[in-house]
């Protein structure tokens, strides 16, 4: 082979190889494209899903405001409503709904009763909380009027360990609302009724009727509790659906509005979190 012969076979080879990454890049380029389609049509339907979760118990509490307005209990449809995770075409589904007035309503506090705040005080000790951070709070919620989150309340010094703990007992709504003697759970039911025995028996009578009356809390010695009642109009519903590789949290709060023969559900708070 001539030095001519083998620079043409050299230029030949180069072009080839030039081409072919050509073609590989191309390739991988195609591949991306449809991984991103594909990742857009899944997150698109794992949207879908998330917001019919929600419909779902938009309709329910809607229903049930109109049909059982006297009472907002566990053995009702809404509260059947959550859904462990349960498989769905192309992948998972899972829902949650809780009663957030089965906490008390640091909003309460604003009132400055005496009452409400000797409750708070004895969920701080309970929880073991810096006496300092629980007297912070309610000065917060006092001198504001009234909060909508926790930025005030961080602002003011409280760690953010000490709000996780009053997690479990507390929560923040708008007004000043009840804590419903329905959905309440046992260990802050015993700190409202100062009595372990006769918050156990209540939560027994709840659990064979399903729901209490004013009656069983006489029935049980129960003392007069303020602040409480046997409804609820704030919820938290958390839909977690997983489609091919794409996973979304949708996490609403939801409210429920009364009027004279009508009843209105608005989601009063979004918040979308993707895997």
């Amino acid at each position: 082979m001539t030095r001519r012969e083998g620079m043409i076979l050299l230029n030949v080879l180069l072009v080839m190889a030039v081409a072919s990454v050509a073609v590989l890049i191309m390739i991988a380029a195609q591949d991306l494209e449809v991984q991103r389609s594909t990742r857009l049509r899944d997150a698109a339907q794992a949207n879908a899903y998330a917001r019919a979760g929600e419909l779902s118990a938009i309709t329910a509490l809607r229903r049930d405001g109109l049909t059982a307005s006297a009472t907002d209990n566990l053995t009702e449809p809404w509260a059947q409503l959550g859904q462990q995770d349960v498989s769905i075409p192309g992948g998972r589904f899972a829902l949650a709904i809780e009663d957030e007035q089965a906490r008390f309503n640091l909003n309460a506090l604003k009132t400055g009763d005496p009452g409400l705040i000797d409750l708070f005080q004895r969920i701080g000790a309970e929880l073991d909380i810096d006496p300092a951070s629980v007297i912070r709070i309610a000065t917060v919620v006092r001198v504001a009027g009234g909060i909508t989150d926790e930025s005030l309340i961080l602002a003011a010094g409280v760690p953010r360990a000490d709000l996780d703990q009053l997690a479990p007992y507390v929560a923040i709504l708008p007004g000043t609302t009840s804590v419903n003697l329905n959905t309440v759970q046992l260990p802050l039911l015993t700190l409202m009724t100062r009595d372990a025995e006769v918050a156990r028996k209540l939560i027994e009578t709840r659990t064979r009727k399903g729901y209490l009356t004013p009656a069983d809390l006489a029935a049980e010695g129960a003392p007069t509790l303020m602040g409480t009642g046997y409804t609820s109009d704030h919820y938290r519903v958390v839909t977690t659906v997983t489609v091919g590789g794409v996973t979304q949290a949708l996490d609403s709060r939801i409210a429920r509005v009364r009027g004279i023969g009508t009843v209105d559900v608005v989601v009063t708070g979004r918040r979308r979190t993707a895997g």
